[in-house]
């Protein structure tokens, strides 16, 4: 369960504010000593909203460090044709990808800036928009995953489960943005074959969730994310192959 402090009406924090936070966050995730980077996937996102394309996303994700000090980052921008931006940063620590640390900018006619942080087995959320600010908790589960509203790339975290080498567990999943908390997301695995941008794709399929939470996100043969779907909330990705 989720708890939740009474919104204060402190206004938004001054402009440079969500830029000061992820510099934070990614000067946070070096490692002592270490300055290695190790690029895991990099690529674009074509986003649908009830079938009609709607925007693109752009992503980066990246590993630093090795062994039980490596932290892995992941960092998108969505442009949405209706002029809406979101930018986000996601920090997970060890080769297990515990989520750490989370940041959410989203700007257009209004600016919102969420903020997530791992204090033991809590993970403390911080909402600040025009209208206020407000403070949430949720439990921090072994199994907790963040796939926030309206961003694709998050769902590489699924991933991890693609060689079937272990039990499928039942994910803990939240989304920050829209406040929403899956507590039991099952996973099945499975093959089809897919056409993206115009290629044929082998893929790997992996359902997860029920009924407004289901989903399916789809794995190629070397491991890339190359399509998200959440039918119940009208939103569909697939990856855009360069060259």
């Amino acid at each position: 369960m989720n708890h939740a402090t009474s919104p204060s009406r402190t206004g938004l924090a001054g402009g440079r504010a969500p830029a000061i936070l992820a510099a934070a966050i990614l000067a946070a995730a070096l490692p002592a000593g270490t300055h290695g980077q190790l690029v895991l996937d990099r690529g674009t996102f074509r986003l649908f909203v009830d079938g009609e394309e709607a925007g693109t996303e752009e992503f980066t994700i990246q590993r630093i460090g090795t062994g039980d000090a490596q932290v892995t980052l992941a960092r998108g921008t969505v442009s949405m044709r209706d002029g809406r931006t979101l930018t986000t940063v996601l920090r997970l620590e060890s080769p297990a990808m515990v989520l750490n640390e989370y940041e959410a900018t989203v700007t257009g006619t209004d600016t919102l800036v969420v903020r997530v942080v791992r204090r033991g087995d809590r993970l403390r959320t911080r909402t600040v928009a025009p209208w206020g600010e407000e403070m949430r908790e949720y439990r921090a589960r072994t199994t907790t995953v963040l796939f926030d509203e309206g961003v694709a790339h998050h769902y590489f975290l699924l991933g991890r489960f693609l060689d079937g080498s272990a039990e499928l567990p039942r994910l803990h999943a939240f989304a920050p943005l829209s406040e929403r908390e899956e507590t039991s997301a099952g996973l099945s695995v499975g093959s089809e074959t897919l056409v993206i941008d115009g290629e044929r794709v082998e893929a790997t399929r992996i359902g997860f969730g029920s009924d407004a939470g289901a989903g399916t996100a789809w794995f190629d043969g070397s491991g890339r994310l190359v399509r998200v779907s959440l039918p119940a909330r009208g939103f569909a990705a697939e990856r855009r192959f360069e060259g």
